[in-house]
Formats: C-alpha cells, structure tokens, sequence
C-alpha cells in the first residue's frame, strides 16, 4: 500500500474540495483524486481507506455512488477476493448526460403546470414557458452533439500530447 505524498494529499483534499463545489460529498473528489494520481491504476477499497485516512465502510459508501455516476468502475483482480476500482474511462461524458437526463421532469412539471393554468393567466403561463424553453435549452446546448464534441476535443487532446511524447 502507497501512503500519499505531502503534495499528493493537498491535490486530493483540492479535488476533494473542486467536487463539494459540485454538490458532491468531499470523500468523493478524495477517492477520485486519488484515482487519478495513485501509483497503481486500481485500488482495494482497503487501501483507498489506508491512503485517505477514512474508513473502510465511507469509502465503500461513496465508491458506489461514483460507480453508479459512472466514474468509476470495478475490476477483476485474480487472486484477490477484495473489489477493486479504477477511473472509467470517458466518466466525464456520462456525467454531462445524466446532468442533461435529469432535466426531463422539470420539462414534465411545466408541462403539468400549463395544463392546469388556465389560458388567462397570461403571465403565470410565460414563467411555465420560461422554464420549459431554458431547460429545452440546456438540453440541446449540453446534450448528445455537445458530448460528441467534447469527445472528440479528448481525443485531439490525447493525440496532441502523445505526439508530443515521442
């Protein structure tokens, strides 16, 4: 097991805090930042426990959370009877989808609210419209063709620096 370096740690705790500013629990920025720095691709939730500092059943918690956001995912380690995790590949990408997917019934309570706002409520229903035009909005401008974009900017990215390498 790799104990984090001074400098490790304030990178976790700073990605830690970056993933509270998204709503999220600090443990998961943690176990994530960790992820992504660690000296092993894949990590036992025991030793994710050991180089946080955190227990065992926290870790356990929030690793499912960032398995099912699609974050994280878990690997095969023959010979051991522990789970381990590692970064999913493209996680970022389903975050932005799921964020999008969520927006549906905002869509559907508007929808809702117009059918019970009688047609001379004029103004009542321009704020029902509002909100179905803004989240309609978010969901063209951050939907499918945005991902594709953003995937294809990772790919260019990845490209650039591996050429860069040689």
């Amino acid at each position: 097991m790799s104990e984090p370096t001074p400098g490790e740690r304030e990178f976790i705790e700073r990605i830690g805090m970056f993933f509270e500013t998204l709503g999220t629990a600090r443990m998961m920025g943690r176990i994530y930042g960790w992820l992504m720095i660690g000296p092993e691709p894949h990590q036992s939730i025991t030793e994710l426990a050991a180089a946080l500092r955190a227990s065992k059943a926290s870790i356990s918690t929030v690793i499912r959370q960032l398995e099912l956001g699609q974050l994280v995912e878990r690997v095969p380690m023959p010979g051991s009877r522990q789970h381990h995790y590692q970064l999913k590949p493209g996680g970022w990408a389903q975050i932005l989808r799921a964020r999008v997917a969520r927006l549906r019934p905002g869509i559907e309570a508007a929808e809702f609210g117009l059918s019970i706002v009688g047609k001379d409520r004029s103004v009542q229903r321009e704020r029902l419209h509002e909100l179905m035009d803004f989240f309609d909005f978010v969901g063209v401008e951050y939907g499918e063709e945005h991902v594709r974009r953003w995937e294809e900017h990772a790919e260019k990215a990845r490209a650039r620096r591996a050429g860069e390498r040689r």
